[in-house]
């Protein structure tokens, strides 16, 4: 064999393993069944990384990634930790300001690098209300109180783009809360019966700054709805702890849970056995269980979150290039829906209908007006020879009267 066919040989091998090893990795990475690259005009996605909530994993990805793509513009990370971890990837590769960071969540490190210019944007949400309105929600079912709740079981709460021209005040708003003065919202009812003491849990999916606003809205709500609630946070962010903390709970008189599960499909069956422990009182809030027996799930929108981060993105690098996204797992619904919102708004699509009836009127798409037909064009009609003009009657002649004139 001459050297030109086994040069050939080589590069096809070469090739392909590439080719097996980048589909590998994107299947490893739970890449929500996308198929990578997506080309978005004048954006490419290149993928979807995932962590396991394994922090020092999910700066090696950053760095992984920004040293594999060279042409990376824009990096957006979509829980709470990835922000800073793909900060500290960016800086320590010393391109600060050509990779532009995208985040969500409040993290500190996040904030500081919009207050700084090192990140271009974050979406936050309201974990704060999200642990009030729980304890709210749940000491009303324990006492077997009724609730205003929409048909679709879902509640959602507002989140809001955070950046360097709003980062100071959203900061001293979490300072507040940090202080332990949060805004109570709106409860769904303005007299409930306080009387009985009820005990409940809140279970979150892992250790984060995020999570203590949502606690710090849980102990603000106690006493408002004379409860007891045992707040838990996963060191290790498992299905396993959180399963154990459920068993624990059924067996000590808890009246009631809120939980947002860290794998919904596999949990299933422990959110029923939940259900059915605690009559029925059970929850999700941050990532929902729909196809559990919960009775609803209140917490962001998380595809329309999804959009915000990818309009951000669009801010960011208006020009567009190569974009890669983080998550801790893509068995969490939330992070299914928030990485689609992205995607979905770096493609263009429009917002489906049954997503923008949840959106606030101002910015709602407008229903377009069907669509009016074109007026038919009709046929032209076949020309007709002239007919000739019809003889003019002949003039009668008057018949003479049997009857004489007088």
């Amino acid at each position: 064999m001459n050297r030109l066919p086994k040069l050939l040989l080589v590069l096809l091998v070469a090739t392909t393993f590439a080719s097996c090893r980048a589909k590998t990795e994107n299947q490893a990475a739970g890449s929500g069944g996308y198929e990578f690259p997506i080309e978005a005009g004048k954006y490419r996605i290149l993928g979807i990384r995932t962590d396991n909530t394994d922090h020092a994993r999910a700066k090696q990805n950053a760095e992984s990634a920004i040293a594999n793509n060279p042409n990376l513009k824009a990096m957006v990370g979509l829980w709470a930790y990835n922000p800073p971890m793909i900060l500290s990837a960016v800086e320590g590769a010393g391109k600060t300001g050509e990779i532009q960071v995208i985040g969500f969540d409040e993290d500190p490190v996040t904030l500081k690098g919009i207050e700084d210019g090192k990140v271009h944007g974050t979406v936050v949400q309201q974990p704060f209300v999200f642990g009030y309105k729980s304890v709210e929600f749940l000491s009303a079912l324990a006492r077997g109180q009724s609730l205003d709740i929409p048909e679709s079981n879902l509640i959602f709460v507002p989140f809001k783009a955070i950046n360097k021209d709003n980062v100071g005040e959203f900061q001293a708003e979490l300072n507040r809360i940090k202080a332990g003065n949060g805004t109570p919202p709106p409860h769904n009812k303005p007299d409930y019966d306080t009387s009985k003491k009820v005990k409940i849990a809140f279970l979150t999916n892992t250790v984060d700054p995020f999570w203590n606003y949502a606690e710090e809205g849980v102990r603000v709500a106690e006493p408002v709805f004379n409860a007891e609630c045992e707040v838990y946070h996963p060191p290790n962010g498992t299905q396993e702890e959180q399963k154990r903390f459920i068993e624990r709970k059924i067996g000590d008189g808890c009246e009631g849970l809120a939980m947002s599960p860290s794998s919904p499909e596999s949990q299933t069956g422990l959110i029923n056995k939940a259900v059915e422990a605690f009559n029925g009182n059970v929850i999700c809030h941050d990532s929902d269980a729909p196809n559990s027996k919960r009775m609803f799930y209140i917490g962001t929108h998380n595809y329309l979150a999804g959009r915000e981060v990818g309009r951000l993105v669009k801010e960011a690098i208006p020009d567009g290039g190569d974009v890669m996204i983080f998550v801790g797992m893509m068995e969490q619904l939330n992070a299914q829906e928030r990485s689609a919102g992205v995607i979905d708004e770096l493609l263009g699509k429009p917002i489906p209908e049954e997503i923008a009836k949840y959106m606030p009127k101002e910015e709602a798409p407008k229903p377009q007006a069907p669509k009016e037909e074109a007026p038919k064009e009709e046929a032209p009609m076949e020309e007709k020879p002239e007919e000739e003009p019809a003889p003019e009657p002949m003039p009668m002649k008057e018949e003479a009267s049997d009857e004489s004139e007088s």
